[in-house]
């Protein structure tokens, strides 16, 4: 049987304070008890990143429209964005689309892709607003089942409602008013859109992981200069965007240590709860781990922002000999 989700079961904090992603994140790192970071391992990695090179991946699911139809696109796909595993050993939910079958975030991606092509009022902000339990069901049809799809059909109206309300129902319309600044756009999407407020709490302050809101800024630049539109400025300001796969990723290089008893949690698979201090060390350390090897790149002779390296990464993170598990925790946030 498939994974259950429950609904809301994240914990960000209330207070809508937003303080800078990465000066909070390194104060979890150094009051932390359950994860620290092998400097030296970093090192060797970084220095195997600038041989080896770090490139962005072209879209493998673009949308064909205009510069406001894409920036729309990019806004509801990035709100769906999160939490695509399910129990282990179960195939993995899939769409097929354009002859091909995609799986987890590119099925997602896929699905209203298809959606779209259909019937372009996927586009629009009414649209999601008026969404259905049904047309959640139909947008992501395909082999299993999409987990949590009363979180996403929630996301899907209150993304709507939020932008028609705020917004004139134009994703571009808040780009233009950040004037195309990446990390301003981030923090705005943070601001106004409840899903993308990924702020929880480690001794008693906010931290800032903006997972979703900064890979869609960093979405929405990519997706316009592939269409050949101005893209984005002040990505650099950019961190990682902290998920499942970049953790597994920098456990298997030996990047993260975590103590005995977390490390026996994750590889047995069990759950991970949001918001716990556990949960939030793996997060923190996730992206002060990428910003050093932006670091040592750079002192290296090879500049990469971290918004580059982030999909370099979650690519090697997919890689069939990175075989520690992902921390599971189920959360709307990543």
């Amino acid at each position: 049987m498939r994974e259950t989700f429950s609904v809301m079961t994240d914990s960000p904090d209330k207070t809508n304070a937003i303080p800078d992603v990465l000066d909070s994140c390194r104060d979890v790192v150094r009051a932390a008890r359950h994860v620290r970071i092998d400097d030296a391992a970093v090192e060797a990695f970084a220095r195997r990143l600038v041989r080896e090179g770090v490139a962005v991946p072209e879209d493998e699911l673009a949308l064909d429209g205009s510069a406001s139809e894409i920036a729309n696109f990019v806004l509801i796909t990035d709100a769906l964005n999160f939490c695509f595993w399910g129990d282990a050993g179960v195939e993995p939910w899939a769409v097929e689309h354009r002859g091909q079958v995609w799986t987890r975030t590119l099925a997602m991606v896929a699905g209203m892709l298809r959606a779209v092509e259909h019937d372009r009022a996927w586009l629009t902000a009414q649209r999601w607003a008026a969404a259905t339990d049904a047309d959640v069901a139909d947008l992501f049809a395909g082999k299993g089942g999409i987990p949590m799809p009363q979180r996403r059909r929630e996301i899907l109206c209150e993304t709507g409602a939020v932008l028609h309300a705020k917004y004139d129902g134009q994703f571009t319309r808040l780009v233009a008013m950040v004037e195309r600044d990446a990390l301003a756009l981030a923090r705005k999407l943070a601001k106004d859109f409840p899903s993308f407020h990924d702020v929880a709490r480690y001794g008693g302050k906010p931290v800032a992981l903006l997972k979703r809101a900064q890979i869609c800024a960093a979405d929405l630049h990519r997706a316009w200069a592939s269409a050949g539109h101005p893209g984005l400025a002040n990505l650099g300001a950019l961190t990682v965007f902290a998920d499942y796969r970049l953790p597994q990723l920098f456990r298997h290089e030996a990047m993260m240590v975590v103590d005995n008893a977390l490390a026996a949690r994750i590889d047995a698979e069990q759950r991970i709860d949001a918001g716990s201090d556990e949960e939030i060390e793996i997060r923190a350390a996730t992206v002060v781990i990428s910003q050093l090897l932006c670091e040592a790149m750079t002192q290296a002779g090879r500049t990469t922002e971290a918004w580059e390296l982030d999909y370099e990464l979650w690519r090697r993170a997919r890689e069939p000999e990175v075989t520690v598990p992902h921390h599971r925790t189920v959360t709307h946030f990543y």
